[in-house]
């Protein structure tokens, strides 16, 4: 199974820390900050929305380049074999998923790695000051499942 980032929205605040610490860790030098995350705030809560890193994921599905493709823990993105299709952002059930169109440029996707390669994990989880954010695997999100279901049955 794939590792994802669990939003919390009891414990969201909607402060956009996440969404800053994402497009800093991503950013080029000088160049547009581009969060892979985006921070939805309604009337009675707030929740990060990203990549769910689904196991079955409907983007690699239609990905005519190969772009995307289903690796041991998330859902890879090489944005050089991207042609700019869009296909991957509309079937993305999440909107987790854009391109970036620049005059004169390749189309670039956009979407959440999990920080791949960062020694201390996703930035938005470490930045979130409310820990509303955490890295998830199968075996705690049984775990979760299984503490609210009996949290439930005993209400």
């Amino acid at each position: 199974m794939t590792r994802f980032i669990f939003a919390s929205p009891e414990a969201c605040i909607g402060c956009r820390t996440c969404e800053l610490a994402c497009a800093l860790e991503h950013g080029a030098p000088g160049g547009k900050l581009q969060p892979r995350l985006t921070v939805l705030r309604l009337n009675t809560l707030s929740v990060p929305v990203m990549c769910h890193q689904c196991e079955n994921a409907p983007c690699v599905a239609v990905c005519p380049s190969g772009a995307l493709s289903m690796g041991k823990e998330r859902v890879e993105a090489d944005a050089g074999k991207c042609i700019g299709c869009q296909r991957c952002a509309v079937v993305c059930p999440f909107g987790a998923i854009t391109i970036e169109i620049k005059a004169g440029e390749l189309p670039a996707m956009v979407k959440c790695s999990l920080c791949a390669g960062r020694e201390r994990g996703p930035a938005c989880v470490e930045a979130c000051p409310t820990a509303a954010l955490s890295l998830m695997t199968e075996q705690q999100l049984v775990a979760l499942r299984q503490k609210r279901q009996a949290d439930t049955v005993s209400w």
